[in-house]
């Protein structure tokens, strides 16, 4: 686990802190996507049903011979269309396939959200380190100058040295709002992605997930294994297999439609008489109807049987490009943290002991200071972007792996 925090509880109104897992209920609460995308699952479920084809039966009335106030015949008939069964049963397939493609959409949005909101929940940490990162610098710089304004009340150095440690601190103050106008663009980054309610964006509100590095092994085989199992693959071979029915639904129609009637009959001596007629449909035009009605199915499943194909090619490329930016951020993250870390900050701390002994100039000093100040934020950089690579992988793991 990267982000070090205690469990968020699941009640979101307190909004006092907010933590990763806080974040991410409210997100999948106000996202309009989502909510669009659970609406558009209802009303598919719906289709289902309505894939049956079900035609309206028709009550009829019919008279004859009525020019001299007479008639020969009058008939009370009921009648029912329905078309071939097989073609009830290919569209509710393909009405079912298309539901479980839609799931299979909003479980890859709720990992798309996911990403979003933990790469803006990470921005925000890693601009609020800079923040403390900015305020150690400008502690650093007015020790600095009061080091050096002693030494020149004292003639051990000249004025021109305060000066120059006096604009550093200057530099390191604009440095600061600087920073902190940052931290505030990520506060409001952050609750835009959420869909946080502006009456809730206060200045109050906390932050319990910082950025702390902990050892995560990602085994690049397994990464692609489980690339099968992506929701975003899995949508697009329902939509195959969507279109697989539909070409047959399309070759169905060739198959004739059937009409059944029930009726009494009246000759003049009251109902007396029933009867029934069965009708069939004739495809006599398909070469106009239902064969291009399958040409068109069988070109829609082609298509997006390729488009299965390019998504499977481009989440490989994109796996693999990610896991080997994780590869790059681990060992330059372990790299500062075994070597680059500890001797800029030993030193900085040399140089300031020497300077106040008057063994070294603040040139030498502010150099040091400078290096180890670098080497902090290029630290901090360094571990946002392993925390960022991280993340991304997570998409194609489908599990949490710094956060859970």
């Amino acid at each position: 686990m990267l982000f070090q925090a205690a469990p968020a509880p699941g009640d979101t109104t307190d909004l006092s802190t907010l933590s990763v897992q806080k974040a991410l209920e409210i997100a999948y609460r106000q996202n309009p996507q989502i909510k669009q995308l659970q609406y558009q699952i209802r009303a598919q479920e719906k289709q289902e049903t309505l894939s049956f084809g079900l035609a309206d039966p028709q009550i009829s009335y019919m008279r004859e011979g009525i020019d001299n106030g007479d008639f020969s015949e009058q008939r009370w008939s009921v009648s029912q269309s329905l078309e071939f069964p097989l073609s009830s049963i290919y569209r509710n397939k393909q009405e079912k396939a298309t539901t479980q493609s839609l799931q299979l959409k909003l479980q890859d949005l709720q990992n798309q959200v996911k990403v979003e909101v933990k790469t803006a929940y990470t921005q925000l940490a890693y601009a609020l380190q800079s923040g403390n990162l900015a305020g150690e610098r400008v502690q650093l710089f007015e020790d600095l100058s009061e080091a050096a304004q002693a030494r020149a009340d004292m003639g051990e150095s000249s004025e021109i040295d305060a000066m120059q440690a006096d604009l550093q601190l200057q530099e390191a103050r604009n440095n600061q709002e600087i920073t902190f106008k940052e931290i505030m663009n990520a506060r409001y980054d952050l609750f835009q992605t959420i869909g946080l309610d502006p009456e809730d964006q206060t200045y109050d509100i906390g932050f319990t997930d910082t950025l702390s590095y902990k050892i995560v092994d990602i085994d690049q085989d397994e990464v692609m294994i489980q690339l099968e199992d992506h929701p975003k693959l899995k949508q697009i071979q329902r939509e195959v297999e969507a279109t697989s029915f539909g070409k047959k639904l399309a070759k169905s129609t060739y198959l004739p439609d059937l009409n059944l009637s029930y009726y009494r009959q009246d000759f003049g001596n009251d109902y007396e008489f029933y009867g029934f007629e069965v009708g069939v449909s004739i495809p006599l035009w398909f070469m106009a109807k239902q064969s291009p009605e399958v040409q068109k199915a069988n070109a829609i499943q082609n298509a997006t049987e390729w488009k299965y194909e390019d998504f499977r090619l481009l989440l490989k490329k994109q796996a693999e490009q990610t896991w080997h930016s994780y590869e790059s951020a681990k060992n330059n993250i372990e790299r500062f943290r075994e070597n680059i870390q500890a001797k800029s900050y030993d030193l900085v701390q040399m140089t300031q002991k020497g300077y106040s002994l008057g063994e070294l100039d603040l040139l030498t000093l502010l150099e040091a200071q400078r290096t180890y100040l670098r080497t902090q934020e290029t630290y901090y950089q360094t571990l946002r972007d392993y925390y960022l690579t991280v993340i991304n992988l997570e998409r194609y793991l489908q599990t949490d792996i710094i956060f859970n």
